[in-house]
């Protein structure tokens, strides 16, 4: 049984060393398994979200409510003091201040409105908070009480008082007080024991509100605080297995494809076939290419020789003549430049096919004429250029020999037909630093030279030459 396992094992790694890993399908389960981690990632970032609102909402809850049961505490301390002012003075200005808070401003009841709105009726936090209120306006018929004997006292009119004081009922015992007593019984009400023991009563209603208020909020801060704890928990293991996924793409991706195109860099750059490896995707490129390598091998050949080579007669053209001078040295050798007399007059009169004939005449002839190791390229219309390698004056009588040549048998091609021709060739010879332009310069001419003087033949350039014939410019076409 084992061994049986062993074989089918085999098959199979030697089944993926063959065809390699499909990076597609590895791809498909990657992306369906990152795309699931994903979404409970982003599932749990927005209960994270969700749970740090709740916290917030529990803390900004909490500051809303300790600034409630504060804002009582300090409007009913408030109001003492305005009720005590006012009791020792007799300012009336202390009373409008404590009226101003007690029915405009009203602290006290907004205070008990907001936490009631937040917690239920029967909730102990409002319990103790309605309690110290309920203090706090029995509190206030002591202040009241007290602000009819002050006003009494020091003589302040009745009508201008305010409802609640004014509709104070004195008791017959206080009422026949004189002004000095109904003072000091006025200042007694807000500041004897019993007025002390209310004052404690709404402290008291009031702390025990912060404190269940605090009690709760961190009951519920550690609620959200373990539910946080608990989503980050899982974002921290979602993020993990990401990480891993991510890895293992890499290291796929990098194996597979990444490390086989790095080797494939430097065979395709030497143009050489790429070796099989990798994924079987890329294996599948890698024997389309080296498929194409092959067939285009000859291909390429072809399309590098028609770029250097003019497809009429054979000879290099333009291009080619241009990338021999970058190529050659230019010191040793001799360029001819060489001119189909009449060719235009023969092109207009007879047409394109015979001047054609001619040109085909002409290469065929410089072929045969010069070495193999001489470039012959024709590098315009009825124009030819002849680069002679390792030449130099020494071989005048020679040149001159393979032009004459030429010319004749190119009279053996035109005899009996109804139009003749020759060439022109000028010819002029390197010298070390030279650049390939001004040696053609030089050879065009000496060509200018035997246009001049008759055509159909041959002239070397030499400084007396050009001063025969000057400085302008040599363009000519017959």
């Amino acid at each position: 049984m084992k061994k049986a396992e062993k074989k089918e094992h085999g098959i199979l790694l030697e089944a993926i060393n063959d065809k390699g890993l499909p990076l597609k399908k590895l791809n498909y389960l990657m992306a369906g398994i990152t795309i699931f981690i994903s979404a409970v990632l982003l599932f749990t970032i927005i209960g994270t979200m969700r749970g740090y609102r709740e916290m917030k909402q529990t803390t900004d809850n909490y500051i809303d409510w300790h600034q409630s049961a504060n804002d009582l505490q300090m409007s009913s301390d408030y109001l003492t003091e305005q009720a005590r002012c006012f009791a020792e003075t007799g300012y009336k200005i202390y009373l409008d201040s404590y009226f101003e808070e007690a029915n405009v401003t009203r602290r006290r009841d907004k205070a008990l409105e907001h936490i009631k709105s937040a917690v239920s009726d029967d909730s102990e936090i409002y319990l103790s908070l309605q309690s110290a209120m309920k203090e706090s306006l029995e509190l206030m018929n002591r202040e009241y009480y007290s602000m009819k004997l002050t006003a009494l006292g020091f003589g302040i009119d009745l009508s201008t008082l305010p409802d609640e004081v004014r509709n104070v009922k004195l008791r017959d015992t206080d009422a026949g007080l004189s002004p000095e007593e109904m003072k000091d019984l006025a200042r007694t009400y807000v500041f004897n024991d019993e007025y002390h023991a209310y004052k404690q009563k709404i402290s008291n209603g009031t702390q025990k509100c912060l404190s269940l208020l605090i009690s709760e909020t961190e009951k519920k801060q550690e609620e959200a605080a373990e539910n946080l704890h608990k989503l980050l928990r899982n974002q921290q293991i979602l993020i993990i297995i990401l990480i891993v996924i991510v890895a293992a793409i890499i290291l796929l991706t990098s194996f597979q494809v990444i490390a086989p195109l790095l080797r494939a860099i430097p065979h395709i750059r030497s143009e050489k076939p790429i070796p099989l490896m990798g994924s079987y995707e890329f294996r599948f490129l890698a024997k389309t290419y080296n498929q194409m390598y092959e067939a285009n091998k000859e291909t390429k050949k072809k399309l590098v020789y028609e770029a250097i080579h003019d497809p009429l007669t054979g000879l290099y053209n333009r291009n080619g003549y241009e990338e021999l001078c970058k190529e050659l040295n230019i010191g040793t050798s001799a360029l001819l430049i060489i001119d189909v007399d009449n060719f235009k007059n023969i092109n207009d009169t007879y047409g394109h096919d015979v001047g054609d004939s001619i040109l085909c005449v002409v290469s065929e002839s410089i072929r045969k004429s010069f070495r193999a190791v001489d470039f012959a390229c024709r590098i315009g219309g009825d124009e030819f250029a002849v680069i002679m390698i390792g030449t130099s004056a020494d071989h005048i009588e020679l040149i001159q020999q393979k032009i004459e040549k030429i010319n004749r048998e190119l009279d053996e091609y035109m005899e009996g037909k109804p139009v003749t021709t020759a060439v022109s060739c000028g010819i002029a010879f390197g010298e070390d630093g030279m650049h390939y332009d001004e040696l053609f310069k030089k050879a065009d001419i000496a060509l200018y030279y035997v246009k001049e003087h008759g055509k159909k033949g041959s002239a070397f350039y030499t400084d007396e030459l050009a001063g025969l014939i000057g400085e302008h410019e040599h363009e000519y076409r017959d």
